[in-house]
């Protein structure tokens, strides 16, 4: 990412509707398709400024690794006791051994994401888990992913196949951020056949005014009431857990 989008992420993570409502859903797939484990040890891949590490604290004991040395620094500065290491994929990540390895808004990022995959999946134990989420539908490409470096998006048809090419048997893959879909497709349309109409806006995470903020956190949150339970048809976002073995 462009280091801008840092300094955004950093600014905004803990309170912005986006960020609090996607960690909500995350929160709840987690809490229902996670192996019993004692002990349980997580590692999460390309984890920023360490937005997800409270969350994920929930769940064990959390390690994170960066590829960004800016949001290294960061995430380290921010939680000194964590071992958060450098990494670069596919090749590159943290040795050792951990029961669940996270990549939330990753894969995308990647030019081999298939060999990426295995890559984390060989930091796992037979039966250990991937947890991924990435942006959803070629058709809803806009300014922000370009912003993002992204390289793709994907249906749910496209992550199911690198997960299992990767050799990860997929337990459960859903649409998510649905509620808000038909908003964001249509502005991603108008957007781009009236692109004088919308400027030359850097990203969609901006400051949002308060109350809208909390109607959208709230909106967006609400549907980890539905997912997890069972998989939703479409949404500006898709999440998958595979296993190893």
């Amino acid at each position: 990412m462009n280091p801008e989008m840092y300094d955004a992420h950093d600014r905004l993570e803990d309170r912005h509707w986006w960020f609090e409502g996607r960690r909500r859903v995350i929160r709840e797939v987690l809490q229902r398709h996670l192996l019993p484990r004692a002990n349980r040890r997580l590692l999460d891949v390309g984890c920023g400024t360490g937005g997800m590490f409270p969350m994920l604290g929930q769940f064990g004991e959390v390690d994170g690794a960066e590829a960004s040395p800016d949001a290294l620094e960061r995430a380290r500065r921010k939680f000194p006791r964590r071992r958060i290491e450098s990494c670069s994929l596919p090749g590159q990540l943290p040795e050792g051994t951990w029961d669940v390895v996270t990549a939330f808004d990753v894969i995308e990022h990647l030019d081999d994401p298939i060999a990426s995959l295995r890559t984390m999946r060989s930091r796992l134990p037979f039966d250990g888990q991937v947890v991924v989420t990435v942006p959803a539908f070629q058709f809803l490409w806009s300014k922000h992913d370009e912003l993002n470096h992204h390289r793709r998006r994907y249906s749910r048809l496209d992550l199911v196949s690198q997960l299992s090419t990767a050799g990860l048997r997929v337990t459960f893959c859903s649409y998510f951020n649905t509620l808000l879909f038909p908003a964001v497709a249509g502005a991603r349309l108008l957007e781009r056949f009236m692109p004088s109409r919308f400027g030359q806006s850097e990203s969609d995470l901006e400051e949002t005014p308060g109350p809208v903020n909390r109607a959208l956190t709230t909106l967006f949150g609400s549907e980890r009431l539905a997912v997890g339970r069972t998989q939703l048809p479409f949404g500006v976002s898709l999440i998958a857990v595979a296993q190893h073995g």
